[in-house]
């Protein structure tokens, strides 16, 4: 069985958290050979590479022409820096996974896009959360019927609040500088991927128009992204989606409540697999027992499978059950073997061009609130305002346009 070569570039807290032990562990179950890593901080690398046993380095297209044979290149780096990467990773005839969010505006995620066709390798985009456990159930339970038409779909995300700052003056909506160019964006679209990603799957249909706001409640020196955003989505089914997210004032209610013409799902704790789930039987709306199986791998709790009592019942079995592989990082390995697979058998990866629909979503929820929550259609055809303000911040600082390297 042919497996692929992949290196890693960015070793920082996300690699090391998810990507990092989750290769280290396909590739001791020889489903990857792991060739090397880097990180432009010489410390970290040394001490992933030192942990892995593998030759690091800080240069990351030193390790490229280095090690020629690599097939996939994991690209865990800040969110400015994927497509400018994965673009060269391309160039290199390899092919690249980014972090989320794909990339920061549109015309950088069509660097990705043009960059791989041209070269003629495949790239991946590390969404996780539509490949956890829970959500390949819950969405099979979607897409087969048992919730009936997707009506109303609300996913609520308040993160640890900060206070309320007495005097802090008038909220304010987006503005310049729009970011510092960190490792991160703003929550809308750090987080916001993950959660248009989900409604889109739980809507079982394409957004047709968002209408959005966001706020800045608590503004600081240091501070300058959003830390409130709320979002209307429009599918083209007439499915209704509603994301809020805050990182500020009092823990509001949480959850996703997915609501269908046979069914509900009530889930005031989105961060868990497990979410109750009420449907139809024989005309009268019922509690559906789900039922977990889980077993240990080299002290690793693992889950085998989940039952969902319908008739027939429902079933996803995990496809790493025999690895020592969490329940939440079964994600990360099935977003690595797309690409692995993609690479070694040429065949398109399981999202790919979904990335950039997640951000196109979270774009025009910025945009719309520069317009004063006037609705934006998708799919969007023009560079938008914020983005053309991103590129002009970006311009200003490093004196080059953000889409070019």
């Amino acid at each position: 069985m042919p497996k692929a070569k992949i290196a890693s570039i960015g070793c920082g807290w996300v690699a090391k958290r998810w990507h990092l032990p989750t290769i280290a562990e396909l590739t001791k179950r020889g489903d990857l050979d792991y060739v090397a890593v880097c990180d432009i901080d010489e410390s970290t690398a040394a001490e992933v590479g030192e942990q892995y046993g593998l030759p690091y380095y800080t240069d990351f297209e030193q390790m490229l022409e280095k090690h020629k044979d690599i097939d996939v290149v994991d690209i865990a780096t800040g969110d400015y820096t994927h497509h400018s990467v994965a673009k060269i990773v391309a160039e290199h005839k390899m092919h690249p996974i980014v972090e989320k969010p794909m990339c920061p505006t549109l015309p950088c995620c069509d660097v990705i896009i043009d960059a791989c066709r041209k070269n003629g390798v495949h790239f991946e985009v590390a969404e996780n959360y539509f490949r956890m456990p829970g959500d390949r159930i819950l969405i099979k339970l979607i897409t087969e019927g048992v919730l009936g038409d997707i009506m109303r779909v609300h996913f609520i995300e308040p993160f640890r609040q900060s206070p309320f700052l007495h005097g802090s003056g008038k909220p304010r909506g987006i503005s310049r500088p729009v970011s510092h160019f960190g490792s991160h964006s703003g929550v809308c679209i750090d987080m916001g991927v993950h959660r248009m990603s989900q409604i889109r799957f739980y809507a079982n249909s394409e957004p047709k128009k968002i209408a959005a706001i966001t706020k800045q409640f608590v503004p600081g020196d240091d501070k300058i992204f959003e830390d409130w955003g709320h979002a209307m989505i429009e599918f083209e089914s007439g499915a209704v989606g509603i994301y809020e997210t805050s990182t500020v004032g009092e823990q509001t209610v949480k959850g996703r409540y997915i609501t269908g013409t046979k069914g509900t799902i009530m889930d005031a704790d989105h961060w868990s697999d497990d979410f109750p789930l009420r449907a139809l039987v024989n005309g009268e709306m019922k509690d559906i027992p789900i039922e977990k199986e889980r077993h240990t791998v080299d002290g690793v709790d693992v889950l085998s499978r989940i039952v969902v009592h319908t008739e027939p019942e429902i079933v996803y079995e995990n496809p790493f059950r025999e690895y020592a592989i969490d329940e939440w990082n079964v994600g990360t390995a099935e977003e690595i073997m797309s690409i692995a697979n993609a690479a070694l058998f040429d065949r398109e990866p399981e999202y790919g061009i979904g990335g950039r629909k997640d951000v196109e979503m979270c774009i025009a929820l910025y945009e719309s609130s520069l317009l004063g929550m006037t609705p934006v259609e998708i799919p969007i055809t023009e560079i938008t305002n914020y983005e053309q303000m991103v590129h002009d911040d970006y311009r200003e600082v490093f004196g080059h346009a953000l889409d070019k390297r």
